[in-house]
Formats: C-alpha cells, structure tokens, sequence
C-alpha cells in the first residue's frame, strides 16, 4: 500500500536496558509515516547525526 503525505521521523534514544536511568548508548531514526507500521531506519552514535538522518530521510523522494 503506497504511503500518502510527506515522510515523517523521529528519533529516540537507544540503552542497553529499559530504563531510562541509563546512559543513551545511540540513538534510532524511526519512520512514523505509518503510525501501524513504524520503521527503525537507522541507528547513530549521537543525536546530532540521528537528527540529521531523520531529515534527510523526511526530504527523500521516493
């Protein structure tokens, strides 16, 4: 089913566990697009470059 409307990420912090009391080891570029069908796109070392991604993927034709 082809998707409708611009792109949309987010990004979000990756830890070694499920509290949020630990460090951030990474961060995940997620397509939201699909709200039923959200997407890891890809996985960077800081935030700067996650945003980056994130905007760089919302300006993508595809």
């Amino acid at each position: 089913m082809p998707k409708s409307g611009p792109k949309q990420a987010r990004i979000e912090p990756i830890r070694d566990a499920d509290d949020i009391n630990l460090p951030v080891t990474g961060w995940n570029v997620i397509d939201e697009t699909d709200p039923d069908n959200e997407i890891v796109i890809s996985a960077h070392e800081t935030e700067v470059e996650a945003l980056k991604a994130a905007e760089e993927y919302e300006q993508r034709e595809e």
